[in-house]
């Protein structure tokens, strides 16, 4: 029997393509079948590709869904590199077009919303794939997509770049970008994937030619046709998606596969139903998987040996493959044609990732169904709510479970809490089935201090029950500078301390004239929220000073400025032939008053 680094048991091969040739193997330390893909020598012997290799396939190794083959090893042995990966029982897409021509709305649309769901969860890791085709797409029997050759499409893009006259990859199905020499991002896939969808509804890709070259010109100068002009079974919405997906600007493409996703199901919604994609795979012919829809990308090892040794060892893994056919023939039939089931066990309850482990591990493939909110609150958000088939169910190895994830609670109205005290938003919460989280405190010009401004979900809105919600309490305006206004008369610093409460009081100053600001608190630039107070002093002179004249000068007059003083005045009329004019005054001008003191002015 061969075994390949110890532990990989070579059963047969099945395939061969561009970049290597795949075999069918066990792996004797975990007891599963798997795919061995052995890269041709000329890539083995590039060092670059070897390092892009190593790097890419370390990233595509940490892929897990169910629509795209799992990565599980790499490893070399003199200088002939291999990867190890996950054996899929089924047809490639291009075997069912092969077969079938061409496929039904429903199907085409069944095949094409699982391949975006592997490419949303690839995207989110931040991987590429860059060639996706039919020949990378796998069925199996149960009607299950998967998407091969993640990593090492890129590896190997990476290391032939296009040049003028030198197209890399599968020219039909690459976007505009990848012709021009521009770099790929996820929107490149989803070009790509427009393409393979015009093909899978008309039995052909958009464009041909008698060179890669006319047909590159072609993808970069022309618009996809709709595939109605050639299917007149396909509606107007599929029209609409595919010209979405392969607009020559990315920019116009939609901005994720989740997105191009959400848009085909709509569409899929309103499909007629035609015959499951799982019967037409079981229809087919005996599962002989593309080489490129066995393809994984995985990390490898990179060792320096020279071109004798390489062939060396392509001779010697040739032979031993040769004996390892003979040598397996009963262990194969003891695998392959005995079944073997598991009981299925509950994982009802259960984080979805260690649920999906779990029944991974009993060699059950796992399918996560849309989340649904849990009516009975018992199974929190990220948990397995319900499973398909029911726990205890007899299910032979390879078989689907599918899991639907809990969302949480189901969602209750959130209160408006605009305005409200924190005592009050608390009240509301609990009453609506919620919570009051964080509610830190920040100033604001248009809420009163200790009342709420802002909440984390919006009114109206929902969220789910017994969740928080945040709050921002005011601490009422903005403190600004207070102004400096000493100096200033007590009417114009009146007019400068507008918006705050003004307090005025007054004393006797020897310096500074009467109705002057002689001192203010806070000082200035001192920062005071509006609404709150500042005291100013206001000089009232001195408390003692000369006895101004005033004789000769008009009755309201006199009052007037002796007022201004301080002084206290006392009118006194006399008997004259003259004007209202003082005509004599007591104290005389120039003798010390003090300040409150009663004068007497006699007027005639």
């Amino acid at each position: 029997m061969t075994t390949l680094d110890g532990r990989y048991h070579i059963v047969e091969r099945i395939a061969a393509g561009g970049m290597g040739e795949v075999y069918r193997a066990r792996d004797a330390v975990l007891a599963r079948e798997v795919a061995i893909k052995v890269l041709h020598p000329a890539l083995a012997g590039d060092a670059g590709f070897v390092d892009r290799f190593r790097r890419e396939a370390r990233a595509a190794a940490g892929l897990g869904h169910p629509n795209i083959v799992n990565v599980h090893d790499w490893g070399a042995v003199d200088g002939i590199y291999f990867m190890v990966m996950e054996f899929v029982r089924g047809q490639s897409v291009r075997d069912v077009l092969n077969a079938e021509g061409l496929l039904a709305p429903s199907q085409a649309t069944d095949i094409l919303l699982q391949i975006l769901a592997a490419l949303d969860h690839a995207h989110r890791k931040g991987i590429v794939h860059r060639d996706i085709k039919p020949e990378n797409v796998m069925v199996t029997p149960d009607g299950v997509a998967k998407v091969a050759d993640f990593g090492l499409a890129r590896a190997y893009a990476e290391g032939h770049i296009t040049q003028a006259g030198n197209v890399t990859g599968t020219v039909q199905y690459l976007a505009p970008e990848q012709l021009q020499g521009e770099p790929a991002d996820p929107r490149t896939d989803l070009y790509s994937l427009g393409v393979v969808a015009y093909e899978l509804l008309t039995g052909r890709v958009p464009f041909d030619g008698e060179t890669q070259m006319a047909i590159a010109y072609r993808h970069v100068r022309e618009r996809v046709p709709r595939p109605s002009a050639r299917n007149t079974g396909v509606p107007p919405g599929l029209d609409g998606w595919v010209a979405s997906m392969t607009e020559k600007d990315r920019e116009l493409r939609p901005e994720s596969a989740a997105e191009a996703r959400r848009d085909l199901a709509a569409e899929a919604a309103t499909l007629p139903a035609a015959r499951p994609i799982a019967e037409l795979v079981r229809a087919g012919a005996e599962p002989a998987p593309e080489a490129d829809a066995q393809h994984a990308a995985t990390v490898t090892i990179q060792r320096a040996k020279t071109r004798a040794r390489r062939r060396r060892g392509r001779w010697l893994f040739g032979m031993l493959l040769v004996a390892a056919l003979i040598g397996t023939s009963a262990w194969g039939a003891w695998t392959y044609l005995v079944p073997h089931t598991v009981t299925l066990p509950n994982v009802v309850g259960s984080d979805i990732d260690r649920a999906q482990q779990r029944l991974n591990g009993l060699k059950l493939r796992v399918r996560v169904g849309p989340g649904e909110f849990d009516q009975t609150m018992k199974v929190p958000e990220g948990g397995v709510l319900r499973m398909r088939p029911q726990p205890g169910t007899e299910l032979e190895q390879g078989a689907i479970v599918t899991l639907i994830p809990s969302k949480g609670p189901p969602p209750v109205d959130v209160p408006d809490l605009a305005g409200k005290t924190v005592q009050q938003a608390k009240q509301l919460l609990e009453k609506a089935g919620l919570e009051l989280g964080d509610r830190p405190r920040r100033y604001n010009a248009r809420y009163d201090e200790d009342r709420i401004f802002w909440q984390s979900v919006d009114f109206p809105g929902q969220a789910p029950r017994d969740s928080a919600i945040d709050v921002r309490v005011s601490r009422g305006p903005e403190p600004v500078p207070v102004p400096k206004v000493i100096g200033e008369t007590q009417k114009n610093a009146e007019q400068l301390l507008d918006g705050w409460v003004i307090n005025v009081e007054q004393k006797f100053s020897d310096d500074v004239d009467r109705g002057f600001v002689i001192a203010q608190m806070p000082d200035r630039k001192t920062k005071l929220q509006p609404g709150q107070g500042v005291t100013i002093v206001v000089s009232l002179g001195p408390r003692t000073f000369a006895m101004p004249n005033v004789v000769g000068i008009s009755k309201q007059a006199a009052v007037t400025e002796l007022k201004r003083l301080g002084l206290e005045v006392a009118v006194y009329a006399v008997p004259s032939s003259d004007a209202a004019t003082v005509v004599s005054q007591d104290p005389d001008a120039g003798v010390t008053v003090t300040y409150g003191q009663t004068v007497q002015i006699f007027v005639a």
